[in-house]
């Protein structure tokens, strides 16, 4: 039962090191044979020094450097695509989950396929809040899903069930992990939510700032959700 942890980071400068040992300390050194990825979006603060410095420190602890900022999407397909063990871990390096709700994840994994931590009391932004709960309503319109945190960046995934939907989700998509849950779903896969400890953002800067991105948001996951169907459908 080892797990990948994967973690997409950018400009996380603040927190990255806390997120790392918290990780280490819940997880690591309690599965044995787990693995630790860590994909670095081409940030321009001190997060690459700071995971080199980190790397030294922790044995398995994998850093995979990109030059340029291609995405949240992006690094978190590119951790996917190097997790070798049976289960993957996704969590946010932005430091806003409690890592010891992990565990309220992991002992469902008997009995499901993804495991979402679901942030019942949220502490976003509002315009956060409103693009996901749109794209929530879309997956309800469109796949006649209801799926309370449809893009939680807490989930627990069996790698082989990853490896298969993920081939149905569109290039360069706006929120890839709530298409990866869809795709699972409509392909029969066991998918369960339980409530986490979510807290509000300190450091850092998000990248959602107005109401010109909050448009695009909910445009591009009408779009990817649009896109995925027809594929699903197609396969």
């Amino acid at each position: 039962m080892s797990v990948s942890i994967v973690i997409p980071v950018y400009n996380e400068e603040g927190v990255i090191e806390k997120v790392i040992r918290e990780c280490y300390a819940q997880i690591i050194t309690h599965i044995e044979g787990s693995e630790f990825i860590i994909v670095n979006d081409g940030s321009t603060d001190s997060t690459a020094q700071i995971l080199q410095k980190m790397a030294r420190e922790f044995p398995y602890l994998e850093i995979i450097n990109l030059k340029k900022n291609g995405g949240h999407g992006n690094a978190l397909m590119i951790g996917f695509a190097q997790a070798r063990n049976n289960f993957i871990f996704h969590i946010d390096g932005d430091d806003q989950f409690k890592t010891e709700d992990f565990w309220k994840l992991y002992r469902l994994r008997e009995n499901n396929d993804i495991v979402l931590g679901w942030r019942m009391h949220r502490f976003d932004p509002l315009h956060r809040k409103i693009i996901s709960l749109m794209a929530r309503i879309i997956d309800v319109i469109i796949f006649g899903m209801d799926i309370k945190d449809i893009n939680s960046p807490f989930k627990f995934i069996r790698t082989s069930v990853l490896k298969e939907v993920i081939e149905d989700i569109p290039a360069n998509p706006f929120a890839v992990s709530m298409l990866i849950v869809i795709a699972a779903k409509y392909k029969g896969y066991r998918v369960a939510e339980i409530p986490i400890t979510h807290f509000a953002r300190i450091t850092g800067k998000s990248k959602f700032l107005d109401i010109l991105y909050l448009c695009k948001g909910c445009f591009l996951s009408f779009r990817d959700i649009l896109l995925l169907k027809r594929r699903l459908r197609a396969n």
